[in-house]
């Protein structure tokens, strides 16, 4: 096999990628999801014998499906997506054997039975046999595979990151994927499988997690709100706080808010101006030209169902028919073949028919009903005869302008009473003294009589003397006089502005607007503290700190020397500087640990697989037809960068 190309595939349950082993970057990259568009349904009728009536089957045309970069809009099919994947671990082959097939043909195989070149395919860590025996049988059987190679991502990863660098066999790896995030111990160049530890948080969790947060931030907004416009904030935009408390201490405050909150803009169109610029009988012959084409489409439909309703009524006298004729055993069939019952049954659906086509037939023949749209314009008010209409608008104008000055002439009067120095406060003031000082009377005992006042009408004159500026006893008529001149002149006159329309436009854009503030580090923040989104498990910093005590004091030094981060998560703003203050935490007073972060998170695990595809021994790590045919199908040969064999236990 030295001959032969090498075939590096890196399934991802996020992203795909696929390569020769002998380029420097994978042909293809694609999300690993596919899905299957709707088609239209063709009808045929088919035509039944013995007079039983007309019956119809749908045929389906078969759909393509679409994988990955084939999806041309995704957010459209966002709910009918699929994946062979559940968390990191395939379950569903008849979706992996989809995806292989485009693999397939966009590397240049369509049309050939075999796959006459090696491969090397990325799994996941910990990978039961069972999934490896479905994957073996499928590219063995299935593609006719000469050989696979089976490996973990992050130690391809840790492989190629050694390549520029010194020979390290000791580390602590961190791998940040797309549904679950794991610390693996590696140890003279060995995986210390069985202290490995996962955490069942990833990227999928963040993105959602946003999701989410701005859904119920904007539950006005939720068609615009996507989960494609979610990932691109996520991966441009967040980032981890190197102490979290104290950033949400500073995005309480209204300065550091104002300064660093982003402002997305969503699609919004603003009202425009073509049909304010339509006269009155324009805007009338519109809205009729609307009104004839809903009621022609309800016609249609209503003269569609009638001759449904037509059609099946034919059936069911047919069937009626057979039954007086005696011709009881087609009766019966028939019967059958309509799913009818009984013979009441029959019946009663004729006589339904029979309603319905009559009640359809009055409606056809009776005077059509003024729409709700006609009603309305027919409500409008008219000019007064002998009055043109534009001598009408202008008086409606003036008094529209009256009533305006009128109200700006009450604000101010309200404006001035509320100072103290004004004549209307003064004049308030001294009629309320006034009162206060008048005498009371007293009783032979002292007691303070009453003075009688509010037994005269005229007594509560007074209140209206101290609210005389304050009259608002007309404000109510005004306002409705005010909105039904508006209301004539906006429909009538083209050009007329009642001088809230810019302001209007401003406010409702700023409405169509998604503010993007502290969501930045509460998102990626769940890597560190699940329970925020209702997961019981520990976070990052408390499961590196349970990994490292897994081991000897002199093996947790090694290990923490080279702590590697990986994947695409790692690539957050701040998280090296967080891990940092974590470490430091949590290690012993003055001991030493370094953090290294891969070159390339999202490729280094395929350029790894590479490395090893390019090696003299990368024959001694395939699993070979003959290995599948002769120890099972859950066989294959462990290397430094793979799995360990476990064989399944006889019962």
């Amino acid at each position: 096999m030295g001959d032969q190309r090498v075939l590096v595939i890196d399934n991802g349950s996020y992203e795909c990628r696929v390569g020769w082993s002998d380029c420097k970057e994978p042909a293809l990259r694609f999300r690993n999801v596919l899905t299957k568009p709707r088609k239209d349904r063709k009808k045929e009728a088919i035509g039944s014998s013995e007079g039983a009536g007309t019956t119809s089957a749908a045929v389906e045309a078969p759909a393509e499906i679409q994988v990955g970069n084939d999806i041309t809009n995704i957010e459209a099919v966002r709910a009918h997506l699929k994946s062979p994947f559940e968390r990191n671990v395939i379950t569903n082959w008849n979706h992996q054997e989809q995806i292989f097939d485009y693999i397939f043909t966009k590397m240049g195989f369509e049309g050939q039975e075999n796959i006459n070149h090696p491969i090397v395919l990325t799994e996941a860590l910990a990978n039961p046999n069972f999934c490896r025996q479905q994957m073996s049988e499928l590219l063995f059987e299935c593609y006719g595979i000469p050989a696979v190679s089976y490996g973990i991502d992050a130690l391809y990863s840790w492989d190629y990151y050694q390549q520029s660098r010194r020979k390290i066999s000791d580390a602590l790896i961190i791998s940040f994927g797309y549904s679950t995030t794991h610390v693996i111990p590696v140890l003279e160049g060995k995986i210390q499988l069985e202290h490995v530890r996962r955490l069942n948080v990833g990227g999928y969790h963040i993105i959602t997690y946003l999701f989410r947060l701005m859904q119920m931030k904007y539950p006005v907004h939720l068609t615009a709100i996507t989960i494609s416009r979610m990932e691109k904030l996520v991966h441009e935009h967040c980032h981890i706080a190197v102490d979290y408390r104290d950033e949400l201490v500073k995005w309480a405050q209204l300065d550091y808010y104002e300064e660093h909150i982003m402002k997305i803009q969503l699609p919004y169109n603003a009202v425009t101006a073509t049909n304010a610029l339509l006269t009155a009988e324009q805007k009338q012959e519109k809205r009729r030209e609307l009104a004839l084409r809903l009621l022609e489409i309800k016609n249609r439909r209503e003269r569609e169902k009638l001759r449904e309703d037509e059609q099946q009524l034919f059936v069911y006298n047919k069937l009626r028919q057979l039954y007086e004729q005696q011709k009881l055993q087609k009766f019966e069939k028939a019967l059958e073949q309509q799913q009818i019952g009984t013979l009441e049954e029959l019946d009663s659906l004729i006589a339904t028919i029979n309603s319905r086509i009559k009640r359809a037939e009055e409606r056809a023949t009776s005077a059509p009903r003024p729409s709700k749209q006609q009603e309305k314009l027919d409500k409008m008010p008219k000019p007064p005869e002998g009055i043109s209409q534009g001598d009408w608008l202008a008086d409606i104008h003036g008094k529209r302008e009256k009533l305006l000055r009128r109200k700006q002439a009450r604000q101010q009067q309200r404006s001035e009473q509320a100072k103290r120095h004004t004549h209307a406060a003064q004049e308030r003031m001294r009629i309320i003294s006034s009162l206060a000082k008048s005498d009371k009377r007293r009783k032979a005992n002292g007691e303070e009589e009453d003075d009688g006042f509010g037994m005269n009408d005229n007594d509560w004159d007074v209140y209206k003397r101290i609210n005389r500026y304050n009259d608002d006893s007309d404000s109510d008529a005004d306002n409705e006089q005010l909105l039904e001149f508006e209301k004539i002149l906006n429909h009538y006159d083209a050009n007329f502005d009642d001088g809230n329309s810019n302001v209007q436009a401003q406010s409702a854009a700023e409405n169509y607007q998604l503010h993007f503030g502290v969501e930045d580090i509460r998102v990626p923040e769940i890597l560190f503290q699940p329970s925020m989104i209702g997961c019981s498990e520990a976070g990052l910093a408390e499961l590196i700190a349970f990994v490292l005590k897994l081991f000897p004091a002199e093996e947790q030094q090694r290990m923490v020397d080279h702590v590697y981060l990986t994947g695409g998560c790692s690539q957050f703003r701040g998280l090296k500087e967080r891990l940092a203050k974590e470490l430091l935490e949590m290690r012993p007073f003055q001991s030493n640990f370094a953090i290294y972060e891969s070159d390339g998170p999202t490729l280094s695990a395929w350029l790894g697989a590479c490395v090893q595809a390019e090696d003299p021994s990368f024959g001694q790590t395939l699993t070979t037809r003959k290995d599948y045919q002769e120890k099972g199908s859950e066989f294959f040969r462990e290397h430094k960068a793979s799995n360990i064999f476990y064989p399944t236990p006889n019962d």
